[in-house]
């Protein structure tokens, strides 16, 4: 998980609940991935500002959802939460360009619930993140951009919305394209611009975010999605005119299937 994003203060619902929600919707957008340790008990009632009771209750509600496993004394994210992968009606795993259609659509979603719905908390964590010195290093670098974009997707209220997002996110980020598609960089090619020019249109949403300026907010958000492969790749290609819609949307339906 990221140590750099403290859990904050509960503000609403059953105490327990809360702390168990927030731990949840982390873990099923991505923030915090498999496999990672919580915080001990003592940590996580102090970032929340609870009783430890409460957030062992809120712990033993992740276990019992399957999100959470104990080994040891400690508390970790499950290697494979329950129903991680998404599938087609006949069992066959998702495309590429489905996924990729999707994360683009249902993030523009989110983003402009969060930017309507979140907390000052909430925008201020996000904008800490993009404050961080951008990662020199690839790898550390696609962890970044996961944790920022689910930390604003992750506020829009909606838990249903953000396990889905969560689940397009996991498609996205195992493929081997995946920094082809987030830095737009071929392989060879050096990484630093791409991440630093990155890291700044973060920062630039960030900024916007907390503005709550939904506006340019989202300006920028097409902005930093608009020259990527995540862009590129997933969006549609449409006839122009309104009576083509229908004929266009069928026959994208066919391309990389």
């Amino acid at each position: 998980m990221s140590a750099d994003r403290p859990f904050g203060p509960v503000e609403r619902a059953t105490v327990p609940e809360q702390v168990r929600d927030d731990i949840h919707r982390r873990i099923i957008s991505g923030e915090i991935p498999p496999g990672s340790p919580l915080p001990a008990e003592r940590v996580l009632a102090e970032q929340f500002a609870v009783a430890r009771t409460s957030v062992r209750e809120a712990i033993q509600g992740l276990i019992a959802l399957g999100v959470i496993e104990r080994r040891g004394n400690r508390s970790y994210v499950a290697e494979r939460l329950p129903d991680a992968e998404l599938h087609r009606p006949d069992g066959s795993k998702r495309s590429l360009r489905e996924a990729l259609e999707a994360h683009h659509v249902l993030e523009r979603s989110l983003f402009e619930m969060a930017a309507a719905r979140a907390t000052m908390r909430e925008r201020s964590e996000a904008l800490a993140l993009a404050r961080r010195p951008a990662p020199a290093d690839v790898g550390e670098f696609l962890i970044v951009e996961r944790q920022f974009h689910a930390a604003i997707a992750g506020a829009c209220d909606n838990p249903v919305l953000v396990e889905v997002y969560g689940r397009i996110m996991d498609v996205l980020m195992g493929t081997d394209e995946v920094v082809a598609l987030v830095l737009g960089v071929a392989p060879g090619e050096d990484p630093a611009p791409a991440i630093a020019k990155a890291a700044s249109e973060h920062l630039r949403i960030a900024e916007a975010y907390v503005d709550q300026d939904l506006t340019r907010m989202m300006e920028e958000w097409e902005h930093h999605r608009g020259p990527s492969a995540w862009r590129q790749a997933g969006r549609v290609r449409r006839p122009a005119g309104p009576t083509r819609a229908r004929e266009a949307w069928g026959l994208e339906r066919t391309v990389g299937s």
